[in-house]
């Protein structure tokens, strides 16, 4: 079974996640530097409770990152999902996400656009075993929230495709 989400659309609301590094702690600028260029796209961010808590807390409870993933699925406003970046240790939610009926049949039944790399990978396959194809790229940090001037071409072009439903060749950054 293969289970393609919607693509995205003007007015849909992203819900970010951290899955793995607490990167986003105390980390305001880089929140509203990526809220706008997702805005610039038409989109909106929903911040979920956990994902800029501390790096040390979050290394302790990998249940609330999965409960967080698991209610981002649950959440009819939200048409997407973005992880803030990669970093170590995402395998610790598997448990929690893989041993849970619940979660699996949410993914089934309100299939969302999946997206991030890195340690994700294992998020990934989790999703594939689910059935859900998902999107290797691009992460919060790395793509959207990038403190250059503005988002790299790359990023932007590429992700300008999430909104078109049907395939597309991923070419090469040229950098």
């Amino acid at each position: 079974m293969t289970i393609k989400p919607p693509h995205l659309k003007k007015g849909d609301t992203l819900a970010l996640v951290t899955l793995s590094n607490g990167a986003l702690f105390d980390n305001d600028i880089a929140l509203k530097i990526g809220q706008q260029r997702l805005a610039d796209f038409g989109l909106s961010l929903k911040v979920m409770p956990h994902a800029a808590d501390s790096p040390e807390y979050l290394w302790e409870h990998p249940e609330v990152r999965a409960a967080d993933l698991k209610a981002a699925f649950m959440d009819d406003d939200v048409k997407g999902i973005v992880c803030t970046i990669g970093g170590c240790e995402t395998y610790r939610l598997t448990p929690y996400l893989l041993d849970d009926p619940e979660f699996i049949q949410v993914v089934r039944h309100h299939p969302k656009v999946f997206m991030g790399f890195s340690d994700t990978t294992l998020n990934h396959l989790v999703f594939q075993k689910i059935g859900l194809n998902t999107f290797y790229g691009p992460s919060f940090l790395n793509d959207f929230a990038d403190l250059g001037p503005e988002m790299l071409p790359f990023a932007r072009d590429n992700f300008s495709h999430f909104f078109v439903p049907k395939a597309y060749q991923l070419v090469s950054s040229p950098v």
